[in-house]
């Protein structure tokens, strides 16, 4: 693992989470510094598999406990005595059961910051119910609300009640750090997908079925197609561009001068009238594809008018600038070997911190995490003996 420093070195992880959250949450501070160990059930996290995974469980160690053995629910407690942060994702009740709930762990680690992400918060009358991120999307009415290719709601395949909580769970226990800098006390802290729907959406909901002409003109994303989706077009050579949207400048020519096409006499009545607009459409269309895309996004830069070229995402990782930026960085992972993946995405000049490697191999420093804790190797060998321990052979 790499050493450089980043500005959480010093603070241990206990991270028991999966999912999508827990794991990019967590990355984000294992990429800053923390040293992060990954509590494993015996046979791994059941997603770790997944390709995401190689990417969201990077920067961490791996150990393998059975917290419903007894042995292993000790060792786990001896691991809390010299860690800062634990994050665990079950449905809320799961910890209490294993008898690690936050009160219980706070009587004897009162400095101990326990952040807990579920599906849906604690005393939720749903809290006790399977949480993935769809149903979640469906429960909180962020598919009612999404516009899309017909009447009712859509599912997203972006997760964004996920996406929104691994940052809330960075955030809180990030806070929760720096007050216990003066208070000297840990906290429980408290965030859910549910809620991460509501962080996203905070002042801008609409009931989209109710909205007027103009929110479905820039909301649609299929059919009836927004204006955002009609501002994509071909180019010739078969390439595409995102075309002449708002950028902030006062434009100095219009789209029509630059390509070539007979501005309508009434320009006002492309939005009023759907046969004009369709035909002045296409009449676009034609003359974009005429034009070669480098050529014309320097046009309309030049006059002021937004544009760029929509790329695939390799041509994005694989740009000179974006290597050297550092948003692009090479991780040897213990299975995939060399992978490319996303750099860590905040920067700090004085302590950048950086990547710890990729995602560990089941169990790979079970041995090396309770060795730190104390436990002789004699010690170490009889809890794998029994199972309360797993370790990669």
């Amino acid at each position: 693992m790499s050493t450089a420093a980043g500005p959480l070195t010093g603070v241990r992880v206990l991270d028991l989470s999966w999912g999508i959250a827990g794991p990019i949450g967590v990355m984000l501070l294992a990429d800053l510094g923390a040293d992060v160990v990954k509590i494993e059930p015996p046979g791994g996290d059941p997603f770790r598999q997944q390709p995401a995974y190689h990417v969201w469980n990077r920067s961490r160690r791996s150990a393998v406990i059975d917290l419903k053995a007894h042995d292993g629910r000790e060792v786990f407690l001896r691991l809390c005595a010299g860690a800062d942060v634990v994050v665990e994702t079950f449905s809320p009740g799961t910890m209490g059961r294993l008898g690690l709930s936050y009160p219980e762990l706070a009587e004897s680690f009162p400095r101990l910051v326990y952040c807990s992400v579920p599906a849906y918060p604690s005393g939720h009358r749903f809290a006790h119910r399977p949480g993935w991120d769809s149903l979640v999307q469906a429960r909180s009415g962020m598919q009612n609300e999404q516009p899309g290719w017909r009447p009712g709601p859509v599912f997203l395949h972006f997760p964004a009640p996920s996406m929104a909580a691994c940052f809330l769970l960075a955030a809180g226990v990030l806070s929760a750090l720096i007050h216990r800098e003066g208070s000297g006390r840990g906290q429980h802290v408290q965030t859910s997908l549910y809620q991460g729907v509501f962080a996203y959406t905070t002042m801008i909901w609409q009931e989209h079925e109710r909205a007027d002409a103009a929110f479905r003109a820039m909301m649609a994303k299929t059919y009836p197609p927004g204006v955002h989706q009609i501002s994509l077009y071909e180019c010739a050579d078969g390439e595409w561009i995102h075309a002449a949207t708002m950028n902030g400048r006062t434009p100095t020519r219009s789209v029509e001068e630059i390509l070539g096409v007979e501005q309508p006499a009434d320009p006002m009545a492309l939005y009023t009238d759907p046969e004009l607009r369709a035909q002045h459409e296409a009449r676009l269309r034609q003359a974009y594809i005429r034009w070669p895309r480098e050529k014309l996004i320097t046009a309309f830069h030049e006059a002021g008018l937004g544009a760029e070229a929509v790329v695939p995402m390799a041509d994005a990782f694989s740009h000179p600038q974006f290597v050297a930026n550092g948003l692009a960085a090479t991780v040897t992972d213990p299975e995939l070997g060399d992978t490319t993946q996303v750099g860590i995405p905040a920067v700090l000049a004085r302590t950048p911190g950086a990547i710890q490697g990729g995602q560990p191999r089941v169990g790979e420093h079970s041995r090396e995490v309770l060795a730190e804790a104390g436990y002789s190797g004699d010690e170490i060998e009889g809890l794998i003996a029994t199972g309360a321990v797993g370790a990669d052979s």
